[in-house]
């Protein structure tokens, strides 16, 4: 791959929808630097006693921005669903190429993740997460890469890893 190429490898899908696995994966196999939202949340909580979000946006938006003009070729392991739109100008504006990998889950596999991981408030809130996902894919369907489902998801991490070689080669 060139050194040149300034790529973001990212991820659309709701809350336990195995971005962070998916994300470590690629790391491992790809030796790539990861940026983890989920990483600042525990911080800001360790920091504060507390989460809250005008600090983790304020910190977040900062790392991401300093990755971004830097140029580094990582991997953002957040999902863009809400966020696409600045963070798809961002990555522009700096000459970024992408590769989304959406997590489109049923209902049904999700409440069964949610209630494996003990992942309550999101349990309440799933129906929100699922429409937050469903809105990002009816809006921005051209710039996902690939999509991860029920069907395939036992194969996701290999399925990743081939689409994004791919992709990464056919940047050489």
């Amino acid at each position: 791959m060139s050194e040149n190429k300034k790529i973001c490898i990212t991820f659309a899908g709701a809350v336990g929808s195995s971005k962070t696995p998916i994300a470590n994966y690629l790391s491992t196999k790809l030796s790539l630097p990861v940026f983890n939202n989920d990483a600042i949340r525990s911080e800001i909580i360790e920091d504060l006693g507390v989460f809250n979000d005008n600090e983790h946006a304020k910190r977040r938006n900062a790392r991401l921005g300093e990755i971004i003009k830097n140029g580094h070729f990582f991997i953002c392991d957040a999902s863009i669903d809400r966020e696409w739109t600045d963070f798809k100008e961002q990555l522009i504006s700096h000459g970024y190429d992408f590769f989304i990998i959406s997590i489109d889950l049923s209902k049904n596999l999700l409440t069964k993740f949610y209630k494996a991981k003990k992942y309550l408030e999101s349990l309440e809130r799933i129906d929100e997460l699922i429409q937050d996902h469903d809105n990002f894919l009816s809006q921005y369907s051209d710039d996902i890469n690939i999509h991860i489902t029920d069907k395939n998801f036992i194969n996701r991490m290999q399925i990743a890893y081939d689409e994004v070689s791919k992709y990464l080669e056919s940047k050489d």
